[in-house]
């Protein structure tokens, strides 16, 4: 799964482990945070449990094993906020709330 653009963060046992807006950002450490990185590192191994859209808004709430849970919001009311595939399907946020999918060939 490839996920573009939007706003996302990753709980970790119910608080927050990482935000999309943290990629770059120093916050005082010895170096600027790879989100690749961080992310790659937290789900490897891990399975995908529950994908939930969150009807009145187009947001997405995915499980993962190990109580790990991916938000990714729908972050403008006009543009799109997210686009992912899987498989051969690739969904995208819409700015009105709604999900679009289609077929990727």
């Amino acid at each position: 799964m490839t996920i573009e653009g939007g706003f996302w963060r990753l709980l970790k046992n119910n608080k927050i482990a990482s935000v999309s807006y943290d990629h770059g950002q120093k916050f005082g450490l010895p170096a600027h945070i790879d989100l690749t990185e961080k992310v790659t590192e937290i789900l490897k191994g891990k399975h995908l449990s529950e994908l939930k859209v969150v009807e009145t808004t187009g947001d997405l709430m995915l499980s993962v094993s190990d109580n790990i849970v991916i938000e990714i919001f729908i972050a403008s009311s006009g543009y799109e906020s997210y686009s992912f595939g899987i498989n051969n399907k690739r969904y995208i946020g819409m700015g009105s709330g709604q999900i679009g999918v289609y077929d990727i060939k």
